[in-house]
């Protein structure tokens, strides 16, 4: 596996194709939804498969917390441990700029892939984009 740390102006039409197939084609967001200002201000994780894109998430910082979001594996490479590797090298570049507390908005019928990684709910389950989520926390 190959890791890259993108910014916005590095271009991450790659990233955006994944989290097209992802969310737009299998969850059917809204693609004006799902691409957003927040790329700008993210720093974007990129796993290759031999050369290939298989999977993304991306990690940011907002009136002092900071949020990951928008994980994402491409179907044929689910169950590999590449969701897993892209949470942990995200928190691992969170903690480095000082975060000590990393927020997700998880999808609620995935809440256990992050609680396996020490995430906790806290709050009440919301709707974003038309599917139930729900906040979780984890010191790092």
């Amino acid at each position: 596996m190959e890791i890259k740390f993108l910014t916005y102006d590095d271009g991450i039409e790659d990233v955006f194709r994944i989290r097209e197939k992802v969310f737009v084609e299998e969850q059917a967001v809204p693609i004006e939804e799902e691409i957003d200002a927040t790329d700008k201000i993210s720093t974007h994780i990129l796993i290759f498969d031999k050369g290939i894109p298989v999977g993304t998430g991306r990690v940011f910082e907002k009136n002092g917390k900071w949020y990951i979001g928008r994980v994402a594996v491409i179907n044929e490479q689910r169950g590999k441990g590449i969701g897993k590797l892209i949470m942990k090298k995200l928190m691992g570049f969170a903690n480095k700029r000082g975060a000590k507390r990393i927020f997700i908005h998880s999808q609620t019928y995935i809440c256990d892939f992050y609680r396996n990684l020490g995430f906790t709910e806290h709050g009440s389950e919301f709707m974003d984009a038309g599917i139930p989520h729900i906040e979780m926390h984890k010191d790092i």
